[in-house]
């Protein structure tokens, strides 16, 4: 960079030098320089303009003066808002509606994490026999059961005897869903004979307070069915750390009696949690922040219950319709004191569609929980 400078030399004589810098209109003093003879002073300035003022020739003032630019108004950058995700899309532009892992490929490409997951991915087998698993349909007990409580939906793979099954449930260890006496459920049963059945129906977990029963080592399970064994900080405290579903059974007989265990408890079980059922600033999360990742079910379809086969329609409480035009569907049931409007449902039982019981129908598995956060 090019430095203007001047170079005073003064001789025989005692010289004084004001040094004055300057980077607007007010001057200030920097330095003064006194010169004895035969002595000279090189001052630079920078960028800027070099000026000599003064009566005579033994005292000047040395002026540097650097223009500065106005500066050029500009206006506060705008924070982009964040676009709400898509409807049907979650946060990460995954389906709502379909299952996905629980870290996916956002929208700028790099991976995403969902914060939930769904557990086991459909089989190949339920799509090749024309069927589609959906978290979305005339079969949800309420619109919030995919949307608030999204997280809930479960997919569970598994082989009982010579049966192959995928379990689609719907069941959190939070007060969201233990505050609800029903939920949906699905089921898809390859047999031996490569016939594949499907049920849609709701399951009954029980009454939200009195069938909530807290475990405890001296009493864990009064044996009653539905019922939901839940944990507590005192059950914690014991070394209990899983929360157990048992569905209402033969609701219907052609359905399946299934137990829905998760370990570990996710959000710990308190006696008011029907008063803050949304409000999570109030639930107790688990001590170990559990994200429920392992699960285990149990399940019986008992093929000496009396039982249709082929295709036809219920409610989703398993009223058998004449098809889903009958004036039923239109109409409500009441259940427990609640009045729910009927939803007619397409069921198939396969005519060789085989018993699954104990033993041999339970499996246990944990699932991956990349990301996930509660609810989950």
């Amino acid at each position: 960079m090019h430095k203007k400078r001047f170079t005073f030399v003064f001789l025989g004589v005692c010289a004084t030098i004001i040094l004055v810098g300057s980077l607007a209109s007010a001057a200030t003093v920097v330095q003064n320089v006194t010169l004895s003879n035969n002595q000279a002073a090189v001052v630079n300035c920078p960028n800027g303009v070099l000026a000599a003022s003064g009566n005579n020739t033994a005292s000047m003032t040395v002026n540097c003066s650097i223009p500065v630019a106005n500066p050029t108004p500009t206006t506060a950058p705008k924070a982009t808002p964040t676009q709400p995700p898509a409807a049907g899309k979650g946060v990460c532009g995954e389906s709502m509606t379909e299952w996905h892992p629980p870290v996916v490929t956002g929208p700028d490409g790099k991976p995403c994490y969902t914060g939930h997951e769904h557990g086991d991915p459909p089989p190949s087998w339920i799509a090749a026999a024309g069927y589609k698993v959906t978290y979305e349909g005339n079969f949800n007990t309420t619109s919030a059961e995919n949307t608030t409580k999204h997280a809930a939906m479960k997919g569970f793979s598994a082989r009982f005897g010579t049966t192959d099954v995928y379990f689609r449930v719907h069941a959190n260890s939070n007060p969201m869903d233990r505050s609800a006496r029903y939920h949906s459920y699905e089921v898809w049963a390859r047999d031996a004979k490569g016939g594949v059945s499907h049920w849609s129906l709701w399951y009954n977990t029980g009454d939200p307070i009195k069938d909530r029963f807290v475990r405890r080592t001296t009493n864990g399970d009064p044996g009653t069915r539905p019922i939901v064994l839940v944990v507590d900080q005192t059950s914690w405290n014991q070394g209990i750390r899983c929360e157990q579903w048992y569905s209402a059974p033969a609701e219907p007989a052609w359905g399946w009696d299934f137990g829905w265990t998760i370990c570990n408890t996710t959000v710990l079980y308190q006696p008011n949690e029907n008063t803050y059922i949304y409000d999570q600033r109030q639930w107790p999360l688990a001590p170990d922040k559990s994200k429920g990742a392992t699960r285990r079910l149990e399940a019986a379809w008992y093929s000496n219950r009396q039982h249709p086969t082929g295709k036809f329609y219920s409610t989703q409480f398993g009223d058998i319709v004449s098809g889903p035009n009958d004036p039923k569907c239109s109409s409500t049931t009441t259940k427990f004191g609640v009045q729910y409007p009927n939803k007619c449902l397409a069921q198939y039982i396969a005519p060789t569609m085989s018993q699954v019981a104990f033993p041999g129908n339970a499996l246990q598995k944990t699932f991956d929980v990349t990301g996930v956060t509660i609810p989950n």
